[in-house]
């Protein structure tokens, strides 16, 4: 089992090289377009699907290199992104039996409400250390349109990243059937 990480590096890879083309696009063109308070959370979706599809005793570490690929285009810390993500992937470890990803508007759902949870962990961990709602408050009004659009994008993007992701246990499953 010691090379059994090895079998995750093309696919987070990819996944690495998606995150940095959608954060250029976010970072980028939309400023451009007019939309200069907006910043699309492509790395929470990518979390988000990590902790719904992938299991591995890796998916932490995943996590972490995701959210510090993202932290080279905000001011936003890397690490609090970390510790929401890992707290989401630990409740959808628990949830995953009663969490079935089978219908878009299905996953739409699921999507923005651990979206919801991700924004609640990040808004206590900033209350923590900045002791102010101030920011956390006009962060919210500019989340949930952020949000929005991240759910209707999630079942496209669910579908790339499963076509990425797809082990060779997979493969070999989908060979014989």
């Amino acid at each position: 089992m010691r090379g059994d990480w090895i079998k995750y590096l093309r696919p987070l890879g990819i996944t690495l090289l998606i995150l940095v083309v959608l954060e250029i696009f976010s970072t980028a063109l939309l400023p451009m377009l007019g939309l200069t308070k907006y910043r699309i959370p492509f790395n929470v979706l990518l979390v988000l699907y990590l902790g719904f599809k992938i299991e591995s005793p890796y998916t932490s570490l995943f996590i972490l290199i995701l959210q510090y690929t993202h932290s080279f285009f905000t001011i936003e810390g890397w690490e609090m992104g970390t510790i929401a993500g890992v707290m989401i992937c630990i409740v959808i470890s628990y949830l995953k039996d009663l969490l079935h990803l089978s219908s878009s508007v299905i996953t739409i759902i699921i999507t923005q409400m651990f979206q919801f949870l991700w924004f609640f962990i990040v808004a206590i961990l900033f209350y923590i250390r900045e002791e102010s709602f101030a920011y956390i408050v006009e962060k919210f009004w500019r989340f949930v349109p952020e949000s929005i659009v991240i759910s209707l994008l999630a079942p496209l993007f669910f579908s790339v990243l499963d076509a990425i992701w797809r082990t060779e246990s997979d493969r070999a499953l989908g060979d014989s059937v």
